[in-house]
């Protein structure tokens, strides 16, 4: 049986609540609010230092590779997010956006309108997650259900304030692979419709992951992967110029926080930055 979405999402909300006892020296980032998002077992175990050690060093040994990639691609997403609202960037959409933390903990977000979209039931636990933060969250953020895979992303954001005519900064952050390819296009078609200078930040599966891990694609449910040699033109055929394609081989040299971790990395999936020419 394929592990659901929902699963990995609670468990990379997870890894990046873990990083509140990493030395300020060495973090990779300050997530004060994802332990929040959290219920059940993630949710005691966020909340208790021994127990936050004792999973990280349990994941290290039972799962090397998956801790390093979910908070290293948190920040490289962060860092992006951040310089994309600096270049001018005038509005935020997250698509699948689930326990994404960002909107929360990032107070560049607050300066501009955000939608949050992602399915019936992911919105729900969002929302009564949100309601456990010791402080309201954002009144700049809007909550939009909708499937991405068929649902007119351009009518849905219309209807509820969204400006096509502005730059935008669209985060697509490990939805990608859950979806077979056709269901990944028409988000590539509509963020390459965006003005000028918009940008898509977007992870995916390497397609020699794919391949070489067949059990592991089943397990996870992984529907779709990419070769990142064909990126670039998959991504212009749709207004897209790829800017940036990192993976766990960039993250030291991009990291010097990484040093002196024993955190192991390992390639899993990819980080794109895109933008509209």
């Amino acid at each position: 049986m394929a592990v659901r979405v929902e699963t990995t999402a609670i468990a990379v909300a997870t890894m990046r609540a873990l990083e509140a006892d990493v030395p300020p020296g060495r973090r990779l980032l300050d997530d004060p609010v994802s332990a929040h998002l959290l219920t059940g077992v993630p949710a005691w175990i966020a909340r208790h230092r021994r127990a936050r050690l004792a999973l990280g060093r349990l994941a290290e040994t039972a799962m090397p590779g998956v801790r390093g990639t979910a908070i290293c691609r948190t920040r490289v997403i962060d860092d992006w997010c951040r310089a994309a609202l600096s270049a001018g960037a005038s509005q935020v959409v997250v698509l699948g956006a689930g326990l994404d933390s960002r909107p929360y903990r990032i107070p560049d977000f607050r300066a501009v309108p955000v939608w949050e979209l992602d399915l019936p039931g992911a919105q729900s636990l969002k929302r009564a997650a949100l309601s456990r933060l010791p402080d309201p969250p954002p009144t700049n953020i809007r909550y939009l259900t909708a499937d991405v895979t068929r649902d007119p992303l351009p009518t849905i954001l219309s209807a509820a304030g969204f400006d096509a005519t502005v730059r935008t900064l669209v985060v697509f952050e490990a939805v990608a692979q859950y979806l077979p390819a056709s269901g990944v296009l028409p988000t590539f078609t509509w963020a390459g419709s965006l003005p000028s200078g918009s940008r898509l930040v977007f992870t995916y599966l390497p397609d020699r992951i794919w391949r070489e891990r067949p059990r592991a694609s089943r397990r996870y449910g992984w529907r779709s992967a990419y070769d990142p040699a064909e990126l670039p033109a998959l991504l212009a055929d749709h207004g897209l110029t790829l800017r940036e394609d990192v993976g766990a081989e960039a993250y030291p040299a991009r990291y010097p926080e990484l040093r002196g971790r024993r955190l192991t990395l390992r390639e899993i999936e990819r980080v794109v930055l895109a933008e509209v020419a």
